[in-house]
């Protein structure tokens, strides 16, 4: 029996590997048109920005907490809880999250593996961190500030998303470095990212600052059309 499973298991690690990248990006799409076809989101937005020195010590820190209603690609509502500034921040990491506008165009702020927008990028598919999983690759055909490039491990069974690395393929001409990294998880408003980190360095000339900012989301409730007042996404 024991050479009778490990054919079964080979055959069955086999068959995930062989899911071809044109159906998973097919599938990835459709999970991304689903997710934005709820009417509206509601969920509780955690962040701790930090301004580092050189050597990577804490100079500043800034802790929030925001009640979030998120219709489609638009932010219809961001609702402060709480705030709390310890030591030295820039004004720049002080700024209020910039949301989408309702007339901007959503590109930006639409997955890579959206349908309108996955011709405007090139995507490879290798082998992932580990056994069961699959890194995709993603560039775009042009770079630009809303475009971006990076990783994402997918799940070719379930065609879930795991994890992500972007950064921008033409980074503004403030920053040297910038990159954000996505952890996913079901949640009742589809798979969304509950955690993300951003980190950055930029600067002019010899000053040059260090940063970075922690999110966690949680507490995600569906919300019907006339609970947000009529808002669509």
């Amino acid at each position: 029996m024991r050479p009778l499973s490990m054919l079964l298991l080979l055959s069955a690690t086999s068959a995930h590997a062989e899911v071809s990248l044109q159906s998973l990006l097919d599938r990835l799409g459709d999970a991304e048109e689903k997710k934005l076809a709820i009417p509206a989101c509601r969920f509780v937005e955690n962040s701790v920005t930090e301004q580092l020195d050189k050597e990577g010590n804490i100079k500043g820190r800034l802790t929030r907490s925001y009640e979030v209603i998120r219709a489609g690609t638009n932010v219809v509502s961001r609702k402060k809880l709480s705030e709390k500034e310890e030591g030295e921040l820039l004004s720049q990491l002080k700024a209020e999250p910039q949301d989408q506008k309702q007339n901007e165009d959503p590109r930006g702020r639409v997955s890579p593996f959206h349908p309108k927008v996955r011709d405007e990028y090139q995507f490879e598919q290798s082998a992932g961190p580990r056994e069961g999983l699959v890194t995709v690759k993603i560039t775009p055909r042009k770079a630009d500030k809303k475009r971006m490039r990076g990783t994402a491990v997918v799940d070719p069974r379930t065609a879930q998303l795991i994890s992500m690395r972007l950064s921008p393929s033409e980074l503004p001409s403030m920053l040297d470095s910038f990159q954000i990294d996505f952890a996913y998880a079901d949640t009742p408003c589809e798979r969304q990212p509950t955690q993300l980190e951003f980190a950055g360095t930029g600067g002019v000339f010899f000053y040059k600052v260090r940063f970075r900012t922690q999110v966690k989301i949680s507490g995600h409730q569906v919300l019907e059309s006339t609970d947000i007042g009529g808002s669509g996404p």
